[in-house]
């Protein structure tokens, strides 16, 4: 969970996307775990009304592939409002809604995910010394959803001032906290229907009937075989080449590119290491062993790059899926001469 940052610099990430928008956006959202692997379960959302995301925004999808991956990273896992008439700044509301996956055992539940909030929130992320936790001001009330239960809020203080409203649920295996906060503790009071209409709004649902949002392949020390099972779970065998082509720009926001009929992405890379450099044989090193190194060339590590490639039949269906790599050595001139 993210609440170790300020909360206004997350909900920034969704207010540049800020605009008007006709109809609330759903969003549906990947949990995941502190094993670093993903529940199996998919939490959906949708705005409230006079709250803005970043899905609210038409030209969303051009703004996602600008992000960096820890932002974009964030975005997987948890979403942020903010109302259009009031800047960005630790002066305005938000209303957040953040995901974590569940163990075995069910935990967290509500009873230790509420108090991983007051730990958390407002925590540094570096080595400094820790902030007092934040506290629970009091029990302020319960309201009925048709598919969750009964759910509780939770008046919150923290040590810089700021005022939090929270409910939180725990179903299948993912843990959901709904946050609404502000500097204001009594304006906010008038902002807690919104909370709750949030709240009622969660459909959590099976994986595998429901992609998120977005969508990472994982490349990291992965044979083909087993990045090629990854995509084909986003796109069977016998899918449409229109299908695919709605879920790499929807989902994996990545610039599809078509040869010959059939479609393909650059998926991701990554840097071979490099083979260490001979040290000298004697110390200290002689005039000759030191103008040897200063005239190596320079070292840069080549790095792989990964591509999907979908196949497709005289019918425009899926048939296969290829995943080639390529190598890209960086050669340099010699930085000396050497003598």
């Amino acid at each position: 969970m993210n609440f170790f940052l300020p909360r206004w610099c997350i909900v920034g990430l969704s207010t540049c996307f800020a605009c008007l928008s006709i109809q609330a956006a759903d969003y549906c959202l990947r949990p995941g775990k502190q094993d670093r692997t993903h529940a199996n379960s998919i939490v959906c959302c949708t705005t409230p009304n006079d709250w803005r995301g970043w899905k609210d925004d038409p030209r969303y999808p051009d703004r996602i592939k600008q992000l960096d991956a820890y932002s974009k990273s964030s975005l997987q896992t948890s979403v942020s409002f903010h109302q259009p008439n009031c800047k960005i700044g630790p002066e305005c509301p938000y209303l957040g809604l953040d995901t974590r996956g569940r163990d075995s055992h069910g935990q967290p539940d509500v009873e230790a995910g509420l108090r991983d909030f007051l730990n958390e929130s407002e925590q540094p992320q570096d080595l400094s010394p820790r902030n007092r936790p934040c506290v629970v001001v009091t029990r302020f009330g319960s309201f009925q959803t048709a598919n969750l239960g009964d759910l509780t809020i939770w008046q919150i203080r923290c040590p810089s001032g700021t005022e939090h409203f929270v409910t939180l649920l725990a179903q299948r295996d993912v843990l959901v906290t709904i946050d609404l906060g502000g500097p204001n503790g009594k304006g906010l009071v008038f902002k807690v229907d919104s909370l709750k209409e949030l709240a009622r709004s969660v459909r959590i649902t099976d994986g595998s009937q429901v992609l998120p949002d977005i969508v990472e392949i994982n490349i990291d020390h992965l044979s083909d075989a087993a990045i090629k099972q990854q995509v084909l779970g986003l796109t069977p065998v016998g899918t449409s080449i229109e299908e695919v082509c709605e879920v790499l720009q929807s989902r994996l926001y990545k610039e599809v590119h078509r040869s010959h009929g059939d479609l393909w992405i650059e998926i991701g890379s990554y840097s071979k290491p490099v083979s260490p450099r001979t040290t000298t044989k004697s110390w200290p090193p002689s005039e000759k062993e030191i103008r040897s190194h200063i005239s190596d060339r320079v070292s840069l590590p080549p790095t792989i790059v990964v591509r999907a490639f979908w196949k497709f039949d005289k019918e425009r269906k899926l048939h296969d899926i290829e995943i080639r790599r390529q190598v890209i050595e960086y050669k340099s001139k010699r930085a000396l001469p050497a003598k």
